[in-house]
């Protein structure tokens, strides 16, 4: 199974400074209730997504009011950050989830600073890691869709060993991505093991595409890839390394000349593929 990397805070501890013993007696120590879970971790060089989620222990924090976030490279938190900005909630989804896309200017370790007010008003601090690469390893936003032959109904009847879903979908395995391409229209093309997926943020993204389908009808072809060949030995079907991938789930939406126009890794929820999808609709 594809594990996805996951980055795991459990808090910020704040120490006052240090001096007389009088100042000293009042030194106290604050752990913020607030631990950060990055879901995904392809993130490269420029503005990657970065997706996170917050969490009090074991539970998802669904109601904070806004999450603000600071960058500096690690080791050098005490210069000025590189960039600074708010993150956007998604709560439409399973697993209320939030996205960002900072500016990171180069590879490397960068540190993280959110600030999160919480539903109660009260401002807490965590903090978190991103490694930048030099650049992923999947189809860029600009560049073009591989042309791909994926599976469809067509070429496997079987349909259960098109998705490791309990109840797939024909609809989503009905044209292949090079078909989907000539027919001039926009594309949404989905790498999701719906029913291997080892966390709860990744398993419920073939909702979201299926609920945006719904809305969105024929003005767009929607493709499920089935990141699995074979569902004992674990294989990765071909159009992986074709699409350069090395986690799932991921979610491309290209435009009606094939052209990917927004690359989604992790947890993706109707409202953000409906932003992603919406400027390539005709």
């Amino acid at each position: 199974m594809i594990k996805m990397r996951i980055f795991l805070l459990v808090g910020l501890l704040f120490l006052a400074a240090c001096g007389s013993q009088d100042e000293a007696a009042e030194v106290q120590e604050f752990v913020s209730p607030i631990q950060i879970m990055r879901m995904s971790a392809d993130t490269a060089v420029g503005t990657p997504r970065v997706v996170f989620g917050l969490f009090d222990g074991p539970d998802p924090v669904a109601n904070a009011q806004s999450v603000s976030l600071s960058v500096v490279p690690v080791g050098e938190e005490n210069t000025a950050p590189v960039w600074q900005g708010p993150a956007t909630n998604y709560s439409d989804y399973e697993v209320p989830y939030w996205v960002a896309t900072p500016t990171l200017p180069s590879p490397g370790f960068w540190g993280v600073t959110a600030e999160v007010v919480l539903a109660d008003g009260r401002t807490v601090t965590s903090q978190f890691t991103i490694e930048a690469k030099t650049e992923s390893s999947a189809v860029a936003v600009g560049e073009m869709a591989p042309l791909s032959q994926n599976r469809t109904l067509a070429t496997e009847p079987d349909i259960n060993k098109l998705s490791s879903g309990l109840d797939p979908d024909p609809a989503f395995y009905q044209i292949t991505v090079a078909e989907a391409v000539a027919n001039d229209k926009p594309t949404v093309v989905g790498f999701i093991t719906p029913g291997l997926c080892e966390s709860q943020w990744c398993a419920p993204v073939l909702n979201s595409v299926a609920t945006v389908r719904d809305a969105v009808g024929d003005q767009a072809n929607f493709i499920h890839i089935e990141v699995y060949d074979d569902f004992q030995a674990l294989t990765y079907v071909p159009e992986m390394a074709e699409w350069g991938l090395e986690t799932e789930p991921y979610i491309f939406v290209l435009d009606d000349a094939g052209r990917v126009t927004a690359s989604l890794a992790g947890p993706v929820s109707p409202r953000e593929l409906t932003q992603a999808l919406e400027p390539v609709l005709p």
